[in-house]
């Protein structure tokens, strides 16, 4: 699906509507963290804790309820009332002021989708979930390919915007009598530690969240005003690109890596788990990554157009970089899998603001492969610093292999 709606883009839109879309998508990103108040792991795990007991569900949706609820209407106000201000942020013009006063309205369903949805894999009605992202998949594909054909970018943005909102009374439709959130709500209900811990989530999500939306937003407006939005688009065309096929490992690390290290006990465990998947996964991608540099021009008149040829030059860098950004996630889901939180959260807020600040002091040396060598170099030096942090149960059980083992 996404092969297809990035060919439309690139076919009706040009390097110039892609980047839009992307400054769009990023946006987005932004106002779901804020409207959702960043709680919506809390959702799934509370959800699982309270399933069995009515009275704590109770609790926790009531409390979940009006907990977003002031987030919801303070980001949605923020929409309607400063469009223009933010319209002239994101998409660097006031032209879309309408696009941005239309989600405001609308983005109390986004949030009641995401929580609805979130509800659902707390409960283990996977078959629901997968049906509804099935369904997704084929309304975004048809609302996408008719607004793209007959209103073009601005038709294309509506699309985004509005897709989340239609969905929802899809899910609504699947959660129905299912007893998830289906609770009378009332004041009495509210749990000030509930609420608590519903703020200790938004400090860490918010922040993390937010940073990487904000960082691609400034990188993109970065390349359209020293150099153009067309090469801001051609940015945009490999970072999608790079997306698709890092869909692969990351699937791979949420459904295989990420449960067996939270059940991982002690160093020699955890070390046998990540060279375990080096072992048997990396050799697998970097075949892949040869593949798709050797077909790199067949694959952009695939998924783009003849119009997207210069991508060529940036595929290089890209995939070093996607290299070591892979080297390094799979050490990195440790911090989720052990909750190690501020762990996660500085070295994401490193990640994104040196992505941004490398590509500012390059560009003038290297114009559009700034971007890219900037991307390299950042998740180089990453790596290096995930590996400092687990540098115990990585590399000193190597060293010296008969150290006593202990626990992570």
């Amino acid at each position: 699906m996404a092969l297809i709606t990035s060919k439309l883009s690139a076919i009706y839109l040009g390097p110039s509507g892609l980047t839009m879309l992307g400054n769009l998508r990023n946006g987005l990103a932004i106002f779901q963290k804020f409207s959702t108040a960043g709680v919506e792991n809390a959702v799934v795990k509370y959800g699982v804790e309270t399933k069995n007991d009515h009275r704590q569900r109770k609790e926790f949706q009531t409390t979940l309820f009006f907990y977003v609820s002031v987030f919801c209407l303070l980001t949605a106000l923020s929409c309607l009332f400063f469009a223009n201000a933010l319209s002239n942020y994101i998409f660097d013009e006031s032209t879309y002021v309408i696009h941005l006063r239309i989600l405001g309205l609308i983005l109390p369903l986004h949030v009641a989708n995401i929580f609805l949805l979130a509800l659902m894999r707390a409960h283990a009605y996977f078959n629901r979930v997968i049906k509804i992202n099935s369904i997704s998949y084929l309304v975004n594909l048809l609302l996408f390919s008719a607004l793209i054909y007959f209103y073009g970018l601005s038709g294309a943005l509506f699309a985004i915007i509005t897709l989340p909102s239609i969905l929802f009374f899809v899910t609504l439709g699947f959660a129905y009598r299912s007893e998830l959130v289906f609770v009378s709500f009332s004041k009495e209900f509210i749990s000030s530690q509930m609420m608590k811990s519903f703020g200790e989530f938004s400090i860490m999500t918010l922040i993390s969240g937010v940073s990487f939306p904000i960082a691609y937003l400034s990188i993109r407006q970065l390349l359209s005003h020293e150099l153009s939005i067309q090469e801001a688009g051609y940015w945009e065309a490999i970072f999608r690109i790079s997306n698709l096929y890092l869909m692969f490992v990351i699937s791979l690390m949420n459904l295989i890596l990420l449960p067996k290290l939270a059940e991982a006990k002690n160093i020699s465990q955890f070390r046998e788990i990540v060279f375990g998947f080096y072992k048997n996964i990396l050799p697998l991608f970097f075949g892949g990554l040869i593949l798709v540099y050797i077909l790199k021009e067949w694959i952009i008149r695939l998924v783009l157009t003849e119009e997207f040829l210069p991508v060529e030059d940036l595929f290089l860098w890209q995939m070093i970089g996607d290299v070591f950004r892979v080297l390094a996630l799979v050490m990195v889901y440790q911090f989720h899998a052990k909750k190690m939180f501020w762990h996660y959260i500085l070295t994401d807020l490193f990640l994104a603001a040196s992505l941004y600040f490398s590509t500012y002091f390059l560009i003038d040396l290297y114009e559009l492969k700034s971007v890219v060598i900037g991307h390299a170099f950042t998740y180089f030096i990453y790596f290096l610093i995930i590996l400092f942090i687990f540098r115990k149960p990585i590399l000193i059980p190597v060293v010296k292999p008969t150290q006593e083992d202990s626990t992570i």
